[in-house]
């Protein structure tokens, strides 16, 4: 039944947005289309690191393509996320190892400029701390600071490799110049370093012959980082402190 839903709401979204009626066939074949998975940052006031991100699926062409076109745009031109909501983590909604309580229901969420205050909050201290208030009360959610940042793979199709997490050393910590990040093997990976609010402050690519990232600039305090490879993802907290 929810198919069906999903798919008469695919049609109507595809009639809508296009002036002259394909023909049916080529709308279903459109309305059948892969589901695809994308991340969004968020800048909360809680000092979580699981606030920082989450991920939403959609395999309505008109959505995509939104998200896609948004993603080309600088950060502060992007729109944040709006819609229904449901318990579980959905299969894929999840921030590194961290599976939420909750995900947005796929294809009933949209991007927009402007939503009201009430289901404004954050992903991990406010959905995941009550999720059944935001679920049969609120209605929806709307995280103002949530932007687009990429699109990911189906989660579901892969596995939290926790011997990967373990391996992975950051030193010294605390750190007040190069922190030096080790790990097996010869992939390629990206660090972010987000501060208590959530706010991306530092992103570096690392491979075999560059594994280090620069935190002069970095103010004294606690940090996030999360280190990915790609389908893997770890969090570590680093404390920077001059000397």
């Amino acid at each position: 039944m929810i198919a069906v839903v999903n798919f008469l709401t695919c049609i109507n979204e595809m009639l809508k947005n296009y002036s002259i009626l394909m023909p049916a066939m080529i709308i279903g074949i459109m309305c059948h289309a892969q589901t695809r998975f994308f991340e969004f940052t968020t800048v909360c006031g809680h000092d979580n690191w699981q606030d920082t991100s989450f991920i939403a699926a959609t395999s309505n062409p008109v959505l995509i393509d939104t998200v896609l076109a948004n993603l080309a745009r600088p950060m502060e031109l992007r729109k944040f996320i709006s819609g229904a909501i449901a318990p579980g983590h959905g299969g894929h909604n999840h921030n590194a190892d961290h599976l939420f309580l909750w995900h947005f229901i796929p294809d009933q969420w949209n991007l927009v400029e402007l939503a009201i205050e009430l289901c404004d909050g954050c992903p991990y201290s406010d959905v995941d701390a009550d999720t059944l208030y935001w679920i049969q009360v609120v209605g929806q959610f709307c995280p103002w600071s949530s932007k687009p940042v990429r699109e990911v793979g189906d989660p579901s199709l892969s596995t939290h490799d926790r011997t990967w997490e373990n391996d992975i050393l950051m030193m010294p910590n605390p750190a007040s110049l190069l922190v030096q990040v080790t790990w097996s093997g010869g992939s390629e990976l990206t660090t972010e370093v987000f501060d208590h609010m959530g706010q991306l402050m530092l992103s570096t690519n690392l491979d075999p012959y560059h594994r280090s990232f620069d935190v002069s600039g970095l103010a004294n305090g606690l940090y996030y980082v999360r280190i990915s490879d790609g389908p893997r993802t770890a969090v570590r907290k680093l404390l920077v402190e001059a000397e």
